[in-house]
């Protein structure tokens, strides 16, 4: 894609150093195309999910459909103030809908197998909750969010995209980016995230800050992994076994019945363990001397972040449990700020002490059906009844 024309701006009071910005943008089709420094001196290091490793392991991942791009806005000296991961990605909106129209939804299929099926272009971190966008402090944001909308919207007409969608943003983020509800977005809600605060020195000032009964859940369901004869590895060298773990993630993929779409293969494994190194450890649920389920998590200086897991075909015998807490155990050694336990199961995670905080999406579009369809999303994505326990004395 070609770059955008020089974009000649007025003098601002915001601007420190230059009276008089001109800054250009530009479009890259591959994360390999910037060397990483020069990537990741914006990201800095609390963001493993926007760092040129991440990203280019998605991309040699192949998920589904999802082509990348990386819109960069540049200053006169050719330094990167702003920059993005976005990437088109097919999306199946019949999902959203009540169960009860889904056999219409079926039959409309026979004749239009792409019926309520559209490519979105999504500016996020793939595959994991969290925007994708990094900014500098040197220039107004409202100025490089502009430049970037712009790109996004060339990015996404190119690609005959008709739907537009910036994600995942938390409350305290929207101060910067709802500028975009003055571009023509509207404000919509995720499914919320599942966070904790870390505030414990060790796992076990951790548990010994729950209230009594909550510690005593913690210690009930541990136990019942250990009647299990089931224990929790730390590896951080597992690509060999990729196709197992890809097996697994389908199973849990299948019985999933809430909103669905990237799928994972054993190429996506490879290539986190390939790219990733230390900043990807794969957590092994073993029995019987069997790996009978997996969790991924993904760390930088400030997060300990859990994103997919599965398990064998068969009956659950806490093997997830006993994942989330040596997620939780091994955050807090690593001495992380957060640690992210993803979407859904919120009841489970917030027994943890995980605090669920509202995720927010600015979306825009030019077709009537899919605006329709949006204004169901508060509805169907946001949980209507969050549990909000005091989980700790403090």
């Amino acid at each position: 894609m070609s770059a955008t024309p020089l974009l000649s701006l007025p003098a601002a009071p915001w601007s420190r150093r230059l009276t008089l910005p001109r800054l250009r943008t530009l479009v890259l089709n591959s994360i390999c195309e910037i060397d990483a420094a020069r990537w990741n001196s914006l990201v800095g290091g609390h963001a493993v999910t926007r760092s040129h490793a991440y990203l280019a392991a998605l991309e040699e991942a192949h998920i589904n459909d999802c082509r990348f791009y990386y819109p960069l806005v540049l200053d006169e000296r050719d330094a990167i103030v702003a920059q993005a991961c976005v990437y088109t990605i097919t999306t199946d909106f019949a999902q959203l809908l009540p169960k009860v129209v889904k056999p219409w939804v079926l039959a409309m299929r026979r004749l239009w197998p792409r019926f309520l099926m559209a490519k979105v272009t999504e500016c996020a971190a793939p595959m994991v909750a969290g925007h994708s966008v990094a900014l500098s402090s040197e220039f107004d944001p409202a100025l490089l969010i502009d430049a970037l909308e712009r790109t996004v919207a060339d990015i996404a007409r190119d690609a005959g995209s008709p739907l537009i969608v910036w994600r995942d943003f938390l409350t305290e983020e929207r101060r910067t980016f709802d500028r975009l509800l003055k571009r023509g977005y509207r404000l919509r809600l995720n499914m919320p995230l599942a966070r904790i605060r870390v505030r414990w020195p060790n796992y076990a000032s951790y548990v010994n800050a729950m209230r009594a009964r909550y510690r005593k859940d913690v210690k009930r369901r541990l136990q019942r992994a250990d009647a299990h004869g089931q224990h929790v590895l730390r590896v951080t060298d597992f690509g060999t076994d990729a196709e197992l773990w890809a097996a697994q993630a389908a199973v849990v993929r299948g019985q999933a019945e809430r909103f669905k779409r990237e799928t994972v293969s054993a190429a996506y494994y490879r290539a986190l363990d390939t790219r990733l190194g230390a900043a990807s450890t794969l957590l092994i649920a073993k029995r019987d001397g069997r790996q009978v389920a997996h969790g991924m998590v993904l760390t930088d200086a400030e997060n300990t972040i859990a994103t997919f897991f599965g398990r064998d075909a068969g009956r659950p015998h806490a093997e997830w449990f006993s994942l989330m807490n040596e997620a939780i155990r091994f955050g807090i050694e690593r001495g992380s700020r957060y640690i992210h336990l993803g979407l859904g199961s919120y009841d489970a995670k917030n027994l943890v002490g995980a605090d669920i905080e509202p995720l927010f999406v600015y979306c825009r579009t030019r077709y009537r059906v899919i605006n329709w369809l949006m204004s169901l999303v508060p509805e169907v994505m946001a949980e209507r009844s969050l549990p909000r326990r005091r989980v700790f004395h403090d």
